[in-house]
């Protein structure tokens, strides 16, 4: 399958403290990768989150990026969906794809990384699944500009009057889903949406390959008129040799090793082991080339490569290089040309 490589990245809003600072930092490096020519910039949601991730709203971060930029797409990676009312979201969602001249890409999930938030919402965890579900078929009719109400088959005509104000022509076509199951990649073909698949998956073949596989047999089975989108994010740390991008990272990956015991590797407490059994991609640019094209799970699917820049300890002057490295090197290496160059 050919298409054009679309370069993004994902941030996790990492940060060490709760001060309100990596909020307005977050803002700098999308701005800055708008202006070294990247397609695309998502952000994650974590509901009560500490170090790992602070954003718990992303659309309302987005809207502030959208202001303070003209092209880049602006995308969710992703909205924990059974959390959320899904009319209210997509009301949401529709006034920030007007404010950012419909460059809004909407990525959903069932949660699993915001799972210990439920209780607060008063959402049972293992309800989440059929949540999201319920939710995503009331979210895409009301993006479809459907008629809104108890039903979309209501017999009143009062109801039949409630449509998605204001309406968010386009949107429904940019929904996203990231699901770690056979059967989620499946749904999402089944629902002409695209399939993010994130960053810890061990071995991309065992974990991730038959995702893209299923996806894409799904896709095939249903015979959309649109084209099947795979958003694969990695993680990216360039630097001069692997020893100095080791020792940068060290002190942030030992924290992965509870983590790591609880799927299935425990007593793992080298940074170096840790930094394989999570596929990052770290040394000079030339070699992570290399490593990204033996990636089995990475090319040829991705529509869109979603590299991660960033440890819990990152600096914005050191992401920001890292964006650099990518936009200037490793992804022209791997096909991708800036949207300045396109243009």
């Amino acid at each position: 399958m050919t298409r054009r490589l679309r370069l993004g990245f994902l941030t996790r809003v990492y940060a060490p403290d709760a001060s309100p600072r990596v909020l307005h930092e977050t803002l700098e490096l999308i701005e800055a990768a708008e202006a070294l020519g990247f397609d695309s910039a998502w952000v994650a949601q974590h509901h009560f989150g500490q170090e790992t991730g602070r954003l718990p709203a992303p659309l309302v971060l987005l809207a502030a990026v959208a202001q303070r930029t003209r092209r880049i797409e602006l995308g969710t990676g992703i909205v924990t969906l059974p959390l959320e009312d899904p009319i209210r979201l997509a009301e949401d969602a529709a006034v920030l794809d007007t404010l950012a001249g419909g460059r809004l890409q909407l990525g959903l999930g069932s949660g699993g990384a915001n799972v210990d938030a439920f209780a607060a919402f008063g959402v049972a965890p293992d309800a989440r699944q059929s949540g999201f579900a319920s939710a995503l078929t009331r979210l895409e009719h009301a993006l479809e500009g459907r008629p809104l109400g108890p039903s979309p088959d209501a017999d009143n005509a009062e109801a039949e009057t409630l449509r998605l104000q204001p309406p968010a022509p386009g949107l429904r076509e940019r929904l996203w889903h990231s699901h770690s199951t056979v059967d989620g990649a499946r749904l999402t073909a089944q629902h002409g949406n695209g399939l993010l698949l994130g960053t810890a998956v061990h071995d991309p073949r065992t974990v991730q390959l038959p995702l893209a596989r299923a996806y894409l047999d799904a896709w095939r089975e249903r015979a959309p008129t649109g084209t099947p989108r795979l958003g694969i994010v990695r993680a990216v740390f360039p630097a001069a040799n692997r020893r100095t991008a080791l020792d940068a990272l060290a002190p942030d990956v030992v924290r992965h090793g509870p983590w790591l015991a609880t799927v299935g590797h425990p007593g793992v407490s080298d940074p170096e082991q840790i930094l394989r059994l999570l596929n990052v991609h770290y040394g000079p640019p030339e070699e992570i080339v290399d490593s990204l094209r033996a990636d089995p799970a990475l090319f040829p699917f991705a529509s869109y490569f979603l590299p991660v820049v960033q440890s819990e300890s990152s600096t914005l002057d050191e992401a920001i290089e890292r964006l650099r490295i990518l936009a200037e090197i490793i992804a022209p290496a791997l096909g991708w040309s800036p949207a300045s160059a396109r243009a």
